[in-house]
């Protein structure tokens, strides 16, 4: 995935419980912002490299309200002095709630000017096509933003639900500023096609409240989809008999965990694995090892170390730090995006038991140009589930697009095009899950 020089901000500040407790929106700073390099501190004159660079100031936000501008140097919040880091900041920031007040120091034009900055909340999602309902469901010590929308324009009294799961990694699926995003394309088509959604924010993204994200773990993660789940089937605009669940990358993973003895129709899988995470993982490895066209002696070597680490972090449930003692050089191959521990879990779970276990309609997706998922997964999801209870199962090859819905022909055109810009979509994925979905709702029982 691309990793961009400036983070855009927009600051999440901030066992099943029936009525969990009201969830307050974030507060929306609302700034692209960046640490001061060696040519922002030539440019702007800097004594030094202290404070935050205002890239830019996004609309409906606080720091908009307050006067903030781009070019800004944010260089003290109140009375706290800003130093070159950009995670001190964004940690000293989420201390603030909606309707706080704080005040602001920035350089501007070489002069200091003082800003104060009132918190106001996040905005809600607005759409032609659907309401958009805002609640939350706990988890223990976690209280989880969950995003309900219902279509529009619809004489129903019933709507078939599809609970939504993200893949991998702490980002927030509540974006009402960014309608091209494709969480909310997903959305769309689905709210279009008269399908009423949930989606759940994980732990500290969004507006939710508990550990934070990078600290949590798999099985966490999966008892709030799981708590999403059973809040479905308290709605009274949902049609219980057509409740379905689509899981994209690691949310296919956790799809037939989410779904294990609950009432659900059909389950979409985009993209996902059915194996334990270290045979996964040493496919993986070895095959964009291979499109990046490093030397195959290099590529044996680097297997190598990669096996070694696993074994030790996964297998013999040693830390990082335990496992980078033995192997220093192992610390890019076991950098992941979630808490190390979230990665000891899946590899614990067995995925084929928990495929074995479900009983339904299950169909199975992977774009042809997925260089990040495989096809021996889909069709081993489709292999477990057709035993067990025959017909059940499909697996489908989509052409043209990949892992992240870009359109490419092929791994390695993917790969070239991972850090593009803004590279073309390939949302055809959806007509074959909408036609999928409809066909489902006309099975019984």
């Amino acid at each position: 995935m691309k990793r961009f020089a400036a983070l855009l901000l927009l600051l999440s500040l901030a066992t099943y419980v029936a009525n969990a407790q009201a969830l307050p929106r974030r507060p929306y700073v609302g700034i692209g912002l960046q640490g001061i390099n060696d040519s922002l501190q030539r440019r702007y004159k800097l004594p030094n490299k202290n404070g935050i660079f205002v890239r830019d100031v996004r609309a409906q936000s606080s720091a908009l309200a307050a006067g903030l501008q781009p070019h800004d140097i944010i260089v003290q919040v109140d009375k706290h002095e800003l130093g070159p880091e950009v995670g001190p900041f964004v940690s000293l920031l989420k201390q603030y709630r909606t309707g706080d007040k704080s005040t602001f120091t920035v350089l501007r034009d070489g002069k200091k000017l003082r800003k104060q900055v009132v918190f106001t909340a996040f905005p809600q999602e607005k759409s032609a096509l659907y309401e958009a309902q805002y609640s939350s469901v706990q988890v223990g010590g976690n209280q989880l933003r969950t995003i309900i929308t219902k279509p529009k324009g619809s004489k129903q009294q019933k709507f078939p639900m599809v609970l939504f799961i993200q893949g991998v990694g702490c980002f927030s699926v509540d974006n009402p500023l960014s309608p091209a995003e494709s969480t909310n394309r997903i959305i769309d088509s689905l709210s279009r096609h008269g399908y009423a959604t949930m989606r759940v924010d994980k732990t500290g993204m969004g507006d939710s409240k508990g550990i934070p994200c990078l600290e949590s773990d798999f099985q966490t993660e999966a008892n709030g989809y799981k708590a999403g789940l059973a809040s479905i089937q308290k709605l009274d605009f949902v049609d219980q008999q057509n409740i379905f669940i689509t899981g994209f990358s690691i949310g296919g993973i956790m799809a037939p965990l989410v779904a294990e003895g609950q009432p659900v129709k059909g389950v979409v899988v985009y993209g996902t694995a059915s194996r334990n995470f270290i045979e996964y993982a040493l496919q993986n490895k070895r095959n964009q090892a291979q499109l990046q066209q490093l030397p195959y002696d290099s590529i044996t070597n680097l297997m190598k170390t990669y096996t070694a680490a696993l074994h030790l972090l996964l297998t013999e449930k040693q830390t990082p730090a335990q496992v980078l003692a033995k192997y220093p050089n192992a610390k890019p191959l076991i950098s992941f995006p979630q808490h190390y521990t979230y990665m000891q879990q899946w590899q614990e779970v067995n995925l084929a038991a928990a495929w074995k276990k479900l009983n339904t309609r299950v169909l199975a997706l992977r774009g042809a140009a997925d260089y990040i998922s495989y096809n021996e997964d889909h069709q081993l999801i489709v292999d477990i589930v057709n035993r067990e209870h025959p017909g059940q199962a499909t697996f489908q090859l989509l052409p043209n697009v990949d892992h992240g819905f870009v359109k490419a022909k092929d791994q390695q055109e993917s790969m070239r095009l991972a850090d593009a810009a803004n590279p073309e979509r390939n949302f055809e994925f959806m007509n074959v899950i909408l036609r999928w979905l409809d066909s489902q709702r006309q099975v019984q029982g």
